[in-house]
């Protein structure tokens, strides 16, 4: 019974071990395989344009300001959400767009420019799917805010 124990006690180990990888490799696959994937749209000669509509939304912890994605082509992504670098800077200055066009009684609109293809995924919030811009992966040089009436 020595050897019989001795095998009994090795497989032990032996499954502990197999038990251990399995839920090591599960951990760190688990993020990868509930993210999105990330995508770039646009063309990489051309330039794209983000239109905040005055709508924010709650994304990653953050409020996000909502709008439409023109791409150099002409097509237009509705339900687009720019997140990251500028996110706050963009809701500010449409704000203050707005409180002018009502004070003035004007027609301004703002709009932001991405030099090359921007980086978006594809997410559902609260049941509703937006295109989620991920600003933090754009060069800062390649990005430019303008005013049009």
């Amino acid at each position: 019974m020595g050897v019989l124990g001795g095998v009994v006690g090795v497989l032990k180990y032996v499954v502990v071990g197999v038990v251990v990888v399995v839920v090591v490799a599960t951990l760190t696959l688990l993020p990868t395989l509930h993210r999105a994937s990330v995508q770039y749209v646009g063309s990489p000669s051309g330039y794209e344009a983000f239109v905040p509509d005055g709508q924010t939304i709650n994304y990653n912890g953050h409020t996000d300001p909502t709008g439409t994605l023109i791409l150099s082509n002409g097509n237009t992504i509705q339900n687009a959400v720019w997140d990251g670098q500028y996110a706050s800077t963009i809701i500010q200055n449409h704000n203050a767009i707005v409180q002018l066009n009502n004070q003035l009684n004007g027609d301004m609109q703002d709009f932001y420019v991405i030099k090359g293809p921007v980086p978006a995924e594809q997410v559902t919030i609260d049941g509703q799917t937006y295109i989620v811009i991920e600003a933090d992966k754009i060069n800062p040089a390649d990005i430019a805010g303008f005013l049009c009436n």
